[in-house]
């Protein structure tokens, strides 16, 4: 059976064998390639990168990788004659190739897996901002722009633009791949023709194992996976966390990434105002009393995530928006009591018996979560306990693998 996997990065062994340096993204697909079978499996691994300038072809470990320059639809096309598979496996939905794909291709062969969802998380990127972050700033675009950064606005309004294609894509579709009863929802509105199939994410190893204890713990810690974007919601983690210093004065909130930038004084206001969101972080931490109770990490590997879970009391999920959050996955796997944002496909992953609810928009609703696992460690744990056994139960990598090989038989028999 030779089946065609269709990614937007290149994946790490592809990268090294290339001498590129590895991306952080990605890793639900390597994770996913790393419990399949090889045997009766004919898998390519077709990759669009800018990194790339022409068509590049490595075979490593019995799998065959693809490279090709991003853009670059004629490249796709004859990838596609040459290698005649007989099933495609799209990842992601809001690219041009994605739309290439379906075009190129039998939609009846081609397994749409959707990764996020760029419309709804246009929507919701400037969710509990003030709305001078909606407003057009012609001078700070560009500035921006010119910088590498983007304003709030320029970032919904890329990812609603990127949710248009999305939503052509899956209109397309045959067969759509997903994991929520949010994504799946979403998509019987815009496919109704389409059949869905449900297929949990593998997670990254090292998370597996478990390992959280109270007695290691820093009480009182929250850890926040990203920040970056506002999307994220750390600024309403930071409103939680001035909130639950009044009742523990010992509150630290860890943030994986780096800081604000910060140029000294003189400086400041003018890098503040050109990196908005960041800007507005550090201002509202320092308004509300609580930067020096702020730390962040830099950027994690998988290794140091665990880390981080492992030391956290909490972990603290307050995105405006998800659909599957690998960073929820893995924190349940390692045992640390959770408390998340009921967005999206959030409850389709965590109960309210398996850790703390809440919604990111209400005033107070965070903290009190937070409030409720640290007042009561007994309860927390016996909820991060259950999120366990469910993460283990979901995420089991040779399910998940089986799982997915009975489907590819299914769509593609006697391929």
């Amino acid at each position: 059976m030779k089946v065609m996997w269709v990614l937007d990065f290149l994946p790490p062994a592809f990268s090294r064998r290339l001498g590129l340096a590895p991306q952080a993204s990605g890793s639900w697909a390597v994770s996913l390639l790393a419990a399949l079978p090889k045997e009766g499996l004919d898998l390519i691994l077709c990759s669009f990168s800018p990194q790339l300038s022409a068509p590049r072809r490595e075979k490593i470990d019995g799998v065959s990788y693809l490279g090709l320059p991003a853009g670059d639809r004629p490249a796709l096309e004859r990838a596609l004659a040459e290698e005649a598979p007989g099933l495609i496996q799209l990842f992601g939905t809001e690219n041009d190739h994605a739309a290439w794909v379906l075009e190129c291709f039998d939609p009846e062969k081609v397994l749409v897996y959707i990764q996020g969802l760029a419309g709804p998380c246009g929507e919701h990127m400037a969710d509990g901002l003030p709305p001078r972050f909606l407003r057009r700033q012609p001078l700070k675009e560009a500035l921006a722009k010119r910088t590498g950064g983007l304003t709030v606005l320029a970032q919904k309004e890329r990812l609603l633009a990127r949710g248009e294609r999305e939503r052509a894509v899956l209109a397309k579709a045959r067969h759509i791949l997903g994991r929520t009863g949010w994504d799946r929802a979403y998509c019987a509105a815009i496919a109704p023709r389409a059949e869905y199939h449900h297929l949990p994410e593998i997670m990254r190893p090292v998370f597996y194992p478990g390992g959280w204890q109270r007695q290691a713990a820093q009480p009182h810690r929250l850890f926040v996976s990203q920040g970056n974007i506002p999307l994220k919601g750390l600024h309403r983690a930071i409103e939680a966390l001035a909130q639950l210093a009044k009742q523990w004065p010992d509150a630290q909130l860890f943030v994986a990434g780096w800081p604000p930038p910060d140029k000294g004084p003189l400086l400041r206001p003018l890098v503040h105002w050109l990196a908005e969101y960041p800007g507005y972080l550090a201002s509202l931490a320092r308004r509300l009393g609580v930067e020096g109770r702020i730390h962040y990490t830099g950027v994690l590997n998988a290794e140091g995530m665990r880390q981080q879970f492992l030391l956290a009391e909490t972990y603290l999920l307050c995105s405006s928006i998800e659909n599957s959050p690998n960073s929820l996955g893995e924190a349940m796997l390692t045992g640390v009591p959770c408390a998340a944002a009921a967005v999206g496909g959030v409850p389709s992953m965590l109960s309210e018996a398996e850790g703390e609810l809440f919604d990111p928009a209400a005033p107070g609703e965070m903290a009190k979560a937070v409030a409720a696992l640290w007042a009561d460690p007994a309860m927390a744990e016996e909820k991060a306990a259950a999120a366990r056994a469910r993460a283990l139960a979901v995420h089991d990598p040779k399910a998940v693998a089986a799982a997915l090989l009975d489907l590819y038989r299914r769509l593609c028999p006697g391929g």
